[in-house]
């Protein structure tokens, strides 16, 4: 794959062992770059980090403003950094959160001047910021903090403890409404708890738990979504705790990183990171696959050593609405992005850490590598970064607001879209989809979700706005294309009813709203022929 530099950045005054957080906090539409250094002087294994010092930059690499001074002993941390980006008092504007040594610091993201500070509740939470809506708001506000291993505490809105639990809560907890009653459950190392904290079920593990994501391994969604855990092995659960499976040929697994690698395969593949040797100068780590069914699909035999690797997912990076195995810090052996027969389709040019995600908002993201040098941003294409897709405020995503070095996430709902009406609504090859289906005469009814997917994607329409609609949920496939499509009034109401069938009427209603077409779409219900004859007509 060809891949294009599109900028490098001088981060040498940054100092030594920063990692890098990614988010709109000036309000331009395109994600700007805050380089955290962690404290030192201690053993990480043990105690967790506060934060040094933070620098935020443009992506022209302009300086936007500095919190606290680099600390020249710093060299890395090998635990988390308590930071993240997000609107945390829901004023339309992402802020810079982060604990330092002595509280919770609330800063404005275009300045980086402090909004409010808060106490910790004990002197050891701060090993790592967590994000959730434990309380049912409809807008992430609870703030979750924890020690290393054994110990969080659940802030209400106003930043005083709702609860805490104790046990074994591994590195990093994940929120996810996983019953779908609008509030979050917390994926709590091996403990799965409700909103008020009270333990729901657990998983029956060695160790401690590295990553946790949430996925749909059989891509069905009438049974819900699957927790996955890393950790003395690889397990997967239904979302009310069912072990559909144990994957116990690994030693211990760092990385989980689920994902459509092999999209002409059945389900969801599993990318992962094992660490089989995990000592000095002989440690050796691998990559492996396995299906959905926890089957193997490739295990790799590692003839150097090195147990610094780490693996993640990345979406769409090549412009196909494909998932990628990006694999870096390999300690010799190349680094880069890999198809899911572990084939490189773009080695990085050195060793460094890496981000991802879609930099100016226009569906497809960039790849950033760093070191204590330099950043330097990678596209498949050509991109101007100074030209967003939308240029106001850009709702900082899940994955980043709840961004870890551990990499546990969430399958977004765009990684689905085999079952959709497009085959693939990520990619730009709509008009060749509609050609065909107009010419099969399909006549299967279509749904008011499917449309309004079809007709955003296919007009490439960019928005971003809030879920209004009191019937969408944010893991469902049509949530991205439902707010575009109330922030720019094709929909309206609090109900978007889109498991309802749309009709013809309705169909022409919307498309005059998002182009100012008048279009002829018939009467009755509108059939897969008959709105593929409107994507004809409207990309034609």
């Amino acid at each position: 794959m060809e891949t294009h530099l599109l900028k490098r950045i001088d981060t040498s005054m940054c100092g030594k062992g920063c990692r890098m957080w990614l988010g709109d906090i000036n309000g331009d539409g395109r994600m700007e770059i805050v380089m955290v250094q962690p404290d030192g002087g201690f053993d990480d294994r043990f105690y967790p980090h506060s934060v040094q010092c933070a620098t935020a930059f443009d992506l022209e690499g302009e300086m936007l403003w500095r919190i606290g001074e680099p600390d020249p002993e710093v060299n890395g941390s090998g635990s988390d950094i308590p930071a993240q980006i997000y609107d945390i008092d829901n004023d339309g504007n992402n802020e810079f959160i982060c604990c330092m040594k002595d509280g919770l610091y609330i800063f404005n993201g275009k300045t980086g001047k402090l909004k409010s500070k808060h106490p910790l509740p004990d002197e050891n939470a701060h090993d790592c910021i967590v994000i959730a809506d434990l309380e049912g708001t409809g807008h992430p506000q609870n703030i979750i903090l924890k020690n290393r291993y054994h110990k969080l505490w659940a802030l209400d809105t106003n930043f005083k403890v709702m609860w805490t639990f104790e046990g074994n809560i591994g590195h990093y907890p994940w929120p996810y409404d996983l019953d779908g009653d609008g509030r979050d459950e917390l994926i709590a190392g091996y403990n799965v708890l409700n909103g008020k904290g009270e333990v729901l079920w657990t998983i029956d593990m060695e160790d401690h738990a590295d990553c946790i994501w949430v996925a749909d391994l059989d891509q069905d969604p009438s049974d819900g979504p699957n927790v996955i855990v890393g950790g003395a092995d690889s397990t997967a659960y239904t979302w009310d705790g069912k072990l559909i499976w144990r994957y116990t040929e690994t030693v211990e697994s760092q990385n989980l990183a689920p994902g459509n690698f092999i999209p002409e395969n059945k389900g969801t593949e599993i990318g992962g990171l094992d660490r089989i040797v995990r000592t000095g100068e002989n440690g050796k780590d691998g990559v492996f696959l396995i299906n959905y069914k926890a089957e193997t699909l490739f295990k790799e035999d590692r003839k150097v050593p090195g147990w610094s690797s780490i693996a993640t997912t990345i979406h769409n990076f090549d412009g196909t609405g494909r998932d990628h195995l990006l694999v870096y810090k390999r300690s010799g052996l190349p680094a880069g992005i890999f198809d899911g027969h572990m084939d490189p389709v773009f080695e990085f040019p050195f060793e460094g850490q890496v981000m991802w995600t879609d930099l100016i908002g226009d569906g497809q993201p960039q790849v950033l590598i760093y070191n204590d040098e330099k950043i330097e941003i990678y596209s498949a294409r050509e991109i101007d970064l100074t030209k967003p897709a939308v240029p106001y405020t850009r709702p900082q995503p899940k994955r980043l607001y709840n961004w870890t070095r551990y990499w546990g996430s969430e399958m977004a709902p765009e990684q689905y879209a085999v079952n959709y009406i497009t085959g693939d609504f990520t990619t730009n090859d709509i008009l060749p989809w509609a050609e065909r289906c107009a010419e099969s005469g399909e006549e299967t009814p279509v749904t008011r979700a499917d449309f309004i997917v079809l007709l955003v994607n296919g007009l490439g329409l960019r928005a971003y706005g809030k879920n209004v609609f009191s019937d969408v949920l944010e893991r469902d496939y049509f949530c991205a294309a439902a707010k575009t499509a109330a922030k720019l009034g094709i929909a309206e109401g609090d109900k978007l009813r889109p498991n309802d069938v749309i009709t013809a009427q309705e169909a022409a209603g919307m498309v005059k709203k998002a182009c100012g077409r008048e279009l002829d779409c018939g009467s009755g219900e509108l059939t897969k022929k008959a709105a593929a004859g409107i994507m004809c007509a409207l990309l034609k």
